[in-house]
């Protein structure tokens, strides 16, 4: 098989749902893996620390991807470019787990606080 790095303890991962990209929440950066060749696509600074808690998930479409941690905030970054997109605040402890629904319409946050939260993507 083999065997992928990166710079800080890892915290979160998922599969894409075409098997092809592996998103890696690390240290305080997003990892995109290529799964087939076991090569980095891309990473992205985050504003945030994966430190106890924390996640990041790809958009179906790619184009983006959805990230929170230990600063409360759940934002979406360009997938390319790793511009924030949006900040959204809906819980009252730090985000344990982000995932977007399988058609991207929208996503799903976790908080230490007990809630789970529904957020629309915005097109």
């Amino acid at each position: 098989m083999g065997t992928l790095k990166v710079d800080a303890e890892v915290r979160d991962m998922e599969l894409s749902k075409d098997f092809k990209t592996l998103t890696v929440a690390a240290g305080t950066k997003v990892y995109f893996f290529d799964v087939e060749n076991k090569s980095l696509l891309c990473s992205h600074q985050m504003p945030i620390h994966f430190r106890d808690e924390g996640g990041a998930s790809l958009h179906p479409d790619g184009k983006k991807f959805v990230a929170g941690g230990s600063d409360l905030w759940v934002r979406v970054f360009d997938y390319e470019t790793g511009t924030e997109l949006e900040c959204h605040k809906g819980h009252h402890g730090p985000v344990r787990c982000v995932r977007y629904d399988p058609d991207g319409k929208t996503y799903a946050t976790g908080s230490e606080d007990g809630t789970i939260r529904l957020w629309k993507t915005d097109p």
